[in-house]
């Protein structure tokens, strides 16, 4: 380990392995230099201009990082093979847990033929392309080393970070299950670069937090019976998980669901809807591959004599006249409901179609709850607290009233109209809302 380094400004050096760098320099990876991380944030936060490609690295580094700290302070946990095989494991996921996502990321998503997620995408370039001949390799370097049970295959890959055993059409072994919540949890290292990086690249401090702090009190609970193996957090680093889940909490306020942003987001996947052949992203992957932000630049300036071309590239912004409360309730949507159809009616009457206003709907709800923590220490969206010798852990809900006391999801929904109309949108809301006090 440590052949190769990568200089990155969030976690400085980062060693690589012959193997890991082989993955890196595949087409597949290296495509993600080309795929922003924030869409169309940099629109609004110029320095957002950070690639997936910089985050791939970070993730790999802090699986890592996550699983040294657990197994220094659980001597014996891991036998040496075990241990040097799971973080092998770990670091290719970390690696390729992106290399489906689509060009300007999250926000073209919908654009996916059928129920295809940007998931479905990495699951065929681990499976069909260069970078499973890759993880191959690597795998007959550790079934060498240590011997057969040791392999590593993109199957085994796939199969630990979508949490089911295909093959075997059941759910994978509890220690592959501890191995995906390294991904995939309320606590994760997926999340723990983002927020750092994001913020870092925004210029904004919403997303920071102790990572150090957090790094080192991850430990692990085995049940009694030997069956479920979980991370877990030491009581001590309770105040770092409550940092982290409040830096997650204001980036999606200040940052991911930026009403401006979101608008931009929303023209471009109107204008990708319309220039995409058939209105998706092909199924094929290789076809797919061929597929990034520039490539959606180009195919955009291309077709400038469409409207929603060029209300992209010429960054037409509009103007927010209603927004509800950041925690939308039924209550509030059937509101947001009443206000919007009465708007459209009021515009019609003074002789206006939603078209010649363009009267928008954007609704922002987190693809997972940014803290819906169970209040079951070993639930799957727990994390559990070692107290002490206590034989059982609890769950951080019982050492952290901050965090028991964000129950509310972020749900944001607004309207948005030409600029041109703004005035008399604005004035017809706030007669709305005065009938409705």
């Amino acid at each position: 380990m440590g052949l190769y380094r990568f200089r990155d400004p969030i976690h400085g050096y980062i060693p690589v392995s012959e193997g890991e760098l082989a993955i890196i320099d595949s087409a597949p990876f290296q495509r993600l230099r080309g795929i922003k991380q924030l869409a169309t944030t940099s629109l609004v936060y110029h320095g957002a201009e950070h690639t997936r490609f910089g985050h791939s690295l970070g993730v790999m580094h802090l699986a890592s990082a996550v699983l040294e700290s657990v197994t220094d302070k659980n001597p014996g946990l891991f036998d040496t093979a075990t241990r040097d095989w799971y973080r092998q494991i770990l670091r290719i996921i970390g690696l390729t847990h992106d290399l489906g996502h689509a060009p300007f990321s999250h926000a073209s998503e919908t654009l996916f033929e059928g129920n295809l997620e940007h998931e479905d995408y990495t699951r065929k370039i681990l499976l069909e392309t260069e970078v499973g001949t890759c993880i191959r390799k690597i795998g007959a370097e550790t079934r060498q080393k240590y011997g057969e049970k040791f392999d590593i295959t993109p199957e085994l890959i796939w199969m630990i970070y979508d949490g089911t055993d295909v093959l075997n059409e059941q759910y994978i072994s509890p220690d592959f299950q501890f191995l995906k919540s390294f991904m995939d949890g309320e606590l994760d290292c997926d999340k723990m670069d983002y927020l750092l990086r994001d913020s870092y690249y925004c210029g904004v401090q919403y997303g920071h937090y102790d990572l150090d702090r957090l790094v080192e009190s991850f430990t692990v609970y085995r049940s009694d019976d030997g069956s479920a193996l979980r991370l877990a957090i030491e009581r001590g680093g309770v105040h770092a998980v409550e940092e982290f889940v409040l830096a997650r909490y204001f980036m999606f306020l200040q940052v991911y669901f930026h009403k401006t942003r979101r608008l931009l987001d929303k023209r471009l996947t109107d204008c990708l809807g319309d220039i995409l052949p058939g209105g998706y992203f092909p199924t094929d992957v290789y076809e797919y591959l061929e597929w990034n932000d520039a490539k959606v630049m180009r195919e955009i300036d291309k077709s400038r004599t469409m409207r929603s071309a060029r209300a992209f590239l010429e960054r037409e912004t509009m103007s927010c006249i209603y927004a509800t409360n950041v925690h939308m309730n039924k209550e509030g949507g059937m509101v947001f409901g009443i206000m919007e159809n009465s708007l459209a009616a009021r515009l019609a009457e003074s002789g206006l179609s939603e078209e010649d206003v363009s009267l928008h709907l954007v609704s922002d709800r987190p693809r997972k709850p940014v803290h819906a923590i169970s209040e079951e220490a070993l639930d799957e969206r727990g994390i559990p607290v070692v107290v002490g010798h206590q034989k059982e852990p609890v769950s951080i809900l019982d050492e952290s009233l901050l965090l028991a006391s964000l129950k509310k999801e972020i749900h944001i929904q607004r309207l948005y109209v030409s600029n041109e109309y703004k005035v008399e949108a604005e004035r017809i809301v706030q007669e709305l809302l005065e009938k409705s006090l």
